[in-house]
């Protein structure tokens, strides 16, 4: 049987797609029994973004927006089921911007672990960014009774407090900051 060049070529590609397609599968499945790839039913929001929430109230301009990042080998709560809640609460908070949403998860992981700091900090940040100062300072406070030697906190406090046009404690958290440590020191 004869067969045309553009036959060969079609061929190629389709065993080559195939190839592509068993390559995919492999490392897919791979994945999943390793662990680094999360199934479809329990994804965090980072792979698409999450559907509008009719709750969710827009951040008004002005002040400081503030952000926060932390070590998951860090993490100092002993329940999984609060870490989770905490990571999916950091997802929305710092990859989306979804402050109110966020809180949800922070006062579920804080339900099952009130001495989670970075959960009271994270819901400080959250409150910042909407505004809510005198919550985000309170969150601030219940973090740093539980950890007084972090100088993050303590910044993250002394802007909310300027922001919050207090200058006086702002400047005695940014002092208690560079105390602790010297890369928080203000000019």
């Amino acid at each position: 049987m004869f067969r045309t060049p553009e036959y060969s070529r079609m061929n190629r590609i389709i065993v080559t797609g195939t190839r592509i397609i068993f390559t995919c599968i492999l490392i897919v499945a791979t994945c999943l029994a390793s662990g680094c790839l999360i199934p479809a039913e329990s994804a965090s929001p980072a792979m698409s973004p999450p559907p509008s929430f009719s709750g969710e109230s827009r951040v008004q301009y002005g002040g400081t927006s503030v952000a926060v990042a932390f070590e998951r080998n860090g993490i100092s709560s002993s329940s999984p089921e609060a870490k989770e809640q905490f990571l999916q609460g950091l997802t929305l908070l710092t990859q989306y911007g979804r402050y109110n949403e966020s809180l949800l998860y922070f006062d579920a992981a804080l339900a099952l672990d009130q001495n989670f700091t970075e959960a009271w900090v994270a819901k400080g940040v959250a409150f910042h960014n909407l505004k809510r100062y005198d919550e985000a300072i309170r969150s601030y406070d219940r973090a740093l009774a539980l950890s007084p030697g972090d100088a993050g906190t303590w910044h993250l406090e002394g802007v909310t407090y300027a922001d919050a046009g207090k200058p006086e404690r702002a400047a005695e958290c940014n002092r208690r900051a560079a105390e602790l440590d010297p890369r928080y020191v203000v000019p």
